[in-house]
């Protein structure tokens, strides 16, 4: 908003960016995971006796011990917001990178990117 405010007549091209397929299998599989650790956590001894295994020692405390579900739970969010958050483009004047998330990891502060077109602008005249 804040370049079209100050660059009207700045063409701005994109849109939604699909992020690659192995990100979004990755995505899913982290929140499949996320649905095993809660079904896990209520039928575990079920599933692993109807599988002819006996309970992981971790399970005999887990009904009162509930934190480490609420950890893998916690841990498999974060991984499936990371692998959103990589996706990564660049923002480009002329030829002239103003912003690479690529680079720096980070969503372009909206002012620093204005202040940068200027700067590139003024060079061009």
């Amino acid at each position: 908003m804040e370049l079209q405010r100050q660059f009207p007549n700045l063409k701005i091209e994109g849109g939604p960016y699909a992020p690659p397929v192995w990100v979004q299998y990755g995505i899913r599989a982290a929140r499949v995971s996320q649905a095993g650790v809660g079904v896990f956590f209520f039928f575990g001894e079920q599933i692993l006796a109807a599988l002819g295994r006996r309970p992981f020692e971790f399970m005999a405390d887990t009904p009162t011990n509930i934190a480490v579900h609420l950890g893998a739970l916690y841990g498999f969010n974060v991984i499936a917001d990371m692998l959103k958050s990589i996706n990564a483009f660049e923002i480009v004047w002329n030829g002239q990178v103003l912003h690479s998330k690529l680079s720096s990891g980070t969503f372009p502060d909206p002012q620093q990117v204005s202040h940068k077109l200027s700067e590139a602008m003024q060079n061009k005249k």
